[in-house]
């Protein structure tokens, strides 16, 4: 249970923050600051990404069966961008 919540419910919260951002308001941020978080959000996501796919491949050298929760969380972390920059973009 514990490697669920690390490696499929931790990097899921960045996407779950850019959809926010996608349904908030425009009068309550305004359209460029929106637009900012979304960018600062992307780009944390975008970093954490390529440390667990790091992560990934340093466990994937030693035949660790723990790389695939790495490669998970990897992808996991890659649909904030997948989003913005296509369907919500």
């Amino acid at each position: 249970m514990i490697r669920s919540i690390k490696h499929i419910l931790l990097p899921a919260v960045p996407t779950i923050l850019v959809v926010g951002l996608y349904f908030t308001p425009v009068s309550l941020f305004g359209c460029v600051n929106r637009g900012l978080m979304a960018l600062a959000v992307v780009l944390v996501s975008a970093v954490a990404a390529f440390v667990t796919a790091g992560m990934a491949f340093r466990h994937r050298m030693k035949d660790d069966p723990s790389s695939i929760w790495w490669i998970i969380s990897t992808v996991i972390l890659t649909l904030p961008l997948v989003l913005v920059l296509g369907p919500l973009g």
